[in-house]
């Protein structure tokens, strides 16, 4: 399984079938153009990963969804070993002081719905610089890095108690998969939610 986004508190683990509890729901887009931007504030920059690395991901992670454990073991897990790979897809958000306040990826799959599509992957912002509108410009950045690594469309999972988090992704142009009916009573419970973006276009 893998995970897009832990924006506003974090992924959360839960359950993929009917009930009570967060669903895992997926979101494509099809083309890499036109893609919003959006600069960063004043005093904060952003870096590709450097060797060693791993521990900031994991730091920053943590804070970002306590409720769960990474560690560096995490990191190689999804990211392999390869640290020129690594450096040319993985994004560090970082603050005036130069330490990292977030953290996402350019990943890939090449195996998705039978193509190939660059997966926007663990994008996560600590609690204290969360609610600034960090996530606009790191979005920006790790898609705009897609497209530089050959990229034409991309994909993300993410969860539907992840309100503000789908309605990001849905203004940068992803759309909803839906593979079942369970998926489409969810998309409609996330309509209610954000009755003003583009899920209110949508038949579903």
């Amino acid at each position: 399984m893998w995970d897009a986004m832990l924006f506003s508190g974090g992924t959360e683990t839960g359950p993929s079938g009917p009930g009570p509890g967060p669903r895992r729901v997926t979101m494509v887009r099809e083309h890499l153009a036109d893609l919003p931007e959006h600069a960063l504030p004043e005093g904060l920059s952003l870096r590709p990963y450097r060797p060693g690395d791993e521990a900031a991901w994991v730091r920053v992670l943590n804070l970002a969804h306590p409720r769960r454990t990474f560690t560096t073991e995490t990191f190689r897990a999804e990211f392999g070993r390869d640290d020129e790979v690594i450096a040319r897809r993985q994004l560090y958000l970082c603050g005036g002081d130069g330490v990292e306040i977030g953290t996402a990826t350019a990943w890939f799959d090449d195996d998705y719905n039978g193509k190939s599509y660059g997966r926007v992957h663990w994008v996560a912002i600590v609690p204290t610089f969360q609610g600034l509108g960090l996530s606009r410009p790191l979005l920006s950045a790790v898609c705009r890095r897609l497209g530089e690594l050959g990229h034409v469309r991309a994909c993300l999972a993410t969860y539907t108690s992840r309100v503000p988090a789908v309605g990001l992704y849905l203004k940068f142009g992803f759309v909803p998969e839906i593979r079942d009916p369970r998926d489409a009573a969810a998309w409609r419970l996330l309509r209610e939610s954000l009755p003003d973006g583009p899920l209110s276009r949508m038949e579903l």
